[in-house]
């Protein structure tokens, strides 16, 4: 009995690993069936990548460039650049073709023509912005105060700053009063402007606008009690105070140029105003310039005349040059001219100390001070006119500095905008332009100019 026991025994040993492999049917270590497996950890989800911000600097590459409110050549501009200014660069188009920057001093944010800048950097790293939704980002809010009266005070401040950065609902207008001229200035008794602008003062012509003896930059908003230095010698007992706008380079007064009348109903906006002209009337630093004026000196040759030939050009290079009537200083002021702007030489005085030019919408020649100017060489026959661009809807006119698609590219003006003619080369393939905020000869293809 017990050999048998010992048999049986043997025997279901040898059968239990067949019954386990028939219910577990696997290759290898029995233990790794045994062992349990950890679950795979969850993965974290990863957040969404943020795309980087990157902010270059770029450098003004052109004598003049306008900064506008949106990306369109359409949109009105905010601010100007000259050449060598560094800014800087928050965004661009999609396209790349305008940039988003922030313009100094003034601190507002607007756009520019890409071509017209030297970047940092790569241009690709930008972000690409939408122009309508550019803003200024506001300043971060205070912690409100413990003091609940002192918190509503706060608020209105800052109610009356919120409403002070945005001038569109006001109504521009001038406020001035009959006074005395005390030292060369005048008084604006009230300036309300939507935009950067000028307070001009306009000498009376029979009853109309006559021409300019001064003006003031005026910044946007309500401006009180404004002095505007003017020429006394050319002063009339009836002035008039007008509003124009800062269309061209910032505070660099342009016109005739860009910087044109705000119109209302069509007409310019103005105050007409009487004035006394006194002892204090001259400020004693216009008392110094009348001194060392010298005299009246006639001209030894005769004046060219419109449809001759010219060969200087001459440009200006102060920053306001008063046109007069006769090459003396007591002259009637014709109009002025702003710095950068060229006008053809008719002539000079005998002495040299005065340079004849041809002005537009005056057929005779007018008088510089030939100190405030510089030559250049130039072949023009002088014709007065009138052009508009004419490029196709967005476009831009290339100016050069010759009249040859050889001359160097000066810089650009858009299509539709309008600027005056003061003659043509040889050929009549090429006119030159004035106003158009670029310094010295500016000379547009006829081609792409509708002449008026």
């Amino acid at each position: 009995m017990p050999n048998r026991f010992r048999i049986s025994l043997l025997g279901a040993l040898a059968i239990l690993p067949l019954l386990i492999s028939s219910c577990y049917p696997f290759q290898g270590d029995i233990t790794m069936i045994l062992t349990p497996v950890a679950p795979p950890e969850a993965e974290e989800a990863s957040e969404p990548a943020v795309p980087e911000t990157m902010i270059l600097e770029a450098t003004v590459a052109v004598n003049a460039l306008r900064v506008r409110q949106a990306a369109n050549a359409e949109t009105p501009i905010i601010a100007g650049l000259l050449k060598g200014d560094v800014i800087t660069v928050l965004g661009r188009t999609e396209d790349g073709s305008w940039l988003n920057v922030e313009v100094p001093d003034v601190k507002r944010i607007g756009w520019i023509w890409a071509e017209d800048v030297m970047l940092s950097g790569d241009a690709a790293d930008l972000l690409v912005l939408e122009s309508e939704a550019i803003a200024v980002e506001p300043a971060a809010e205070e912690e409100p105060a413990d003091d609940g009266e002192m918190a509503a005070e706060t608020t209105d401040e800052e109610k009356t700053e919120e409403a002070a950065m945005s001038f569109d609902d006001l109504q521009p207008s001038i406020t001035v009063h009959a006074q005395d001229v005390i030292k060369g200035k005048v008084i604006i008794a009230e300036a309300v402007a939507q935009l950067d602008g000028w307070i001009v003062i306009h000498v009376d012509d029979a009853g109309s606008f006559g021409p300019i003896i001064g003006q003031s930059p005026l910044r946007a908003g309500v401006t009180t009690d404004l002095a505007v230095e003017i020429d006394v010698d050319a002063a009339t007992e009836t002035l008039y105070a007008m509003l124009h706008i800062d269309g061209g380079v910032f505070d660099v007064f342009e016109f005739p140029g860009s910087d044109m009348p705000v119109l209302q109903d069509g007409e310019p906006i103005n105050q007409i105003f009487t004035v006394t002209i006194g002892e204090m009337s001259i400020s004693e630093e216009k008392e110094e310039v009348v001194e060392t004026v010298p005299e009246t000196t006639p001209t030894d040759e005769p004046l060219l005349q419109l449809g001759e030939v010219t060969r200087h050009l001459a440009i200006v290079t102060t920053r306001n040059l008063r046109v007069r009537s006769k090459p003396e200083a007591i002259a009637e002021v014709l109009a002025g001219v702003s710095v950068g702007e060229a006008y053809p030489v008719a002539g000079f005085s005998s002495d040299e100390m005065w340079i004849a030019i041809f002005f537009p919408n005056i057929d005779e020649p007018v008088w510089i001070s030939s100190s405030l100017v510089e030559l250049r060489d130039i072949e023009l026959r002088v014709e007065f006119g009138r052009a508009t661009i004419a490029t196709g809807q967005g476009g831009r006119l290339r100016l050069r500095g010759g009249p040859t698609l050889e001359a160097p590219i000066v810089g650009y003006v858009q299509n539709g905008e309008r600027y005056n003619i003061l003659g043509y080369s040889e050929d009549r393939e090429w006119a030159l332009l004035v106003g158009t905020d670029v310094e010295g000869a500016t000379w547009a293809s006829v081609a792409f100019l509708q002449l008026q």
